[in-house]
């Protein structure tokens, strides 16, 4: 999660949102979350849990190209 928003706060590209899947479950359920964090990248692609910052990177590359 602070990858994520370390990177919108360096880049006017990257967008992070950090939303509470008990406050919002019908956004939860959109997404699918089961386990939190939930890492969501261009509402395609995911990650579960804390991961390492070159899973998060490659993820988030992966998303971008397709």
């Amino acid at each position: 999660m602070r990858l994520g928003h370390q990177m919108a706060l360096a880049s006017s590209r990257v967008r992070s949102e950090c939303i509470d899947a008990t406050e919002f479950s019908a956004l939860a359920g959109l997404y699918n979350v089961r386990g939190v964090p939930r890492t969501v990248f261009n509402r395609r692609v995911h990650v579960e849990g804390a991961v390492p910052e070159a899973t998060f990177l490659a993820n988030l590359l992966q998303s971008a190209l397709g």
